[in-house]
């Protein structure tokens, strides 16, 4: 198989970032030229978000196209990597734990420092000599909490380098019981089933890829606590790229959004609290996708980024 070289990997990018540099000179809002982007620097910045994005994307195709090492599914490892062993999970056919691994992986996030330290932690039963799996978690949840009390003194003792990622950074370690239950709750409780979750929502959505998105994410935002529209967006889309679901974001939920829903107003009036309804958000970011090219997951990641810093380029990460 021939293989690219990093020259022709460049001169790709270059193409592709030359292409929605030019997509977004031409849009136009009410027939008018992005305000958001009147500047070379904030245009030039927008578009390198939007490879970043691009990037993020193709890191989880390539991921699951190469073999995964033993060591990435151990999270007694500092290897491991809780999106390796999903498609590690997916590829042996144990599909219940790569969802659930995907799941560990939006709730607790990757901190830029320590990692996946926190998930392991926790998926790793605190050093001892089994794993929280799914089967043994949603067989028994009540067994969770009998682990899990007695030791939260010890894992609070630890916050320094058991943190959770960036887009959790909020969350509470004591609210981690919680968080698991209402999930498994969400997947019909006890022996509950992802692929079962899966088929009943594809079935109703007529096998729409769409359709059944918007009812998980609607039904995931309504029942999954402390998830709201960021976990449950990134649950879902992840959940899509790594193929085990043929679902796909219809929109990107703007609604509901923050720093997404700001980038959207700086790009389409100038500035991020710009006056565009609530409903009218949704239809913009659709329209915009369009017009790039790309999915609802890259106009909401890279907008999102790109209004904390329009001007200069920073790589977000965590």
């Amino acid at each position: 198989m021939a293989t690219v070289s990093s020259t022709q990997v460049m001169m790709k990018e270059q193409a592709r970032a030359a292409e929605l540099s030019q997509a977004l000179r031409n849009f136009r809002y009410k027939g008018k030229r992005l305000p958001g982007i009147a500047t070379p620097a904030d245009l030039d910045t927008l578009v390198a978000q939007l490879i970043e994005s691009l990037h993020r994307i193709d890191y989880v195709t390539r991921i699951t196209n190469r073999p995964v090492s033993p060591q990435r599914l151990d999270p007694k490892s500092e290897l491991f990597d809780p999106l390796r062993a999903a498609v590690a999970f997916k590829k042996g056919g144990q599909l219940e734990e790569a969802f659930w691994m995907v799941f560990l992986f939006v709730h607790f996030g990757k901190d830029l420092k320590h990692g996946y330290s926190l998930l392991r932690a926790f998926y790793g039963a605190f050093g001892e000599k089994f794993l929280w799996t799914w089967k043994k978690y949603s067989k028994k949840p009540s067994d969770f909490s009998l682990w899990f009390q007695p030791r939260l003194p010890e894992i609070e003792k630890k916050r320094k380098t058991l943190k959770f990622g960036n887009h959790r950074k909020y969350e509470s370690i004591r609210q981690v019981e919680r968080v698991f239950e209402s999930y498994l709750d969400w997947m019909g409780g006890p022996g509950g089933s992802h692929i079962a979750k899966i088929n009943d929502a594809m079935a109703k959505a007529g096998n729409d890829p769409k359709a059944a998105f918007d009812r998980l994410y609607k039904d995931m935002f309504a029942n999954v606590y402390r998830f709201g529209r960021t976990g449950a967006f990134d649950y879902l889309t992840m959940v899509g790229k790594l193929g085990l679901a043929p679902i796909e974001a219809p929109s990107a939920y703007m609604a509901k959004a923050t720093g997404p829903a700001r980038g959207i107003r700086l790009l389409f009036g100038g500035s991020p609290t710009f006056s565009i309804p609530a409903k009218d958000l949704d239809a913009l970011a659709i329209q915009l996708g369009a017009a790039l090219g790309v999915g609802m997951q890259v106009i909401e990641d890279s907008l999102c980024n790109w209004q904390k810093s329009p001007g200069k380029f920073i790589s977000f990460r965590g």
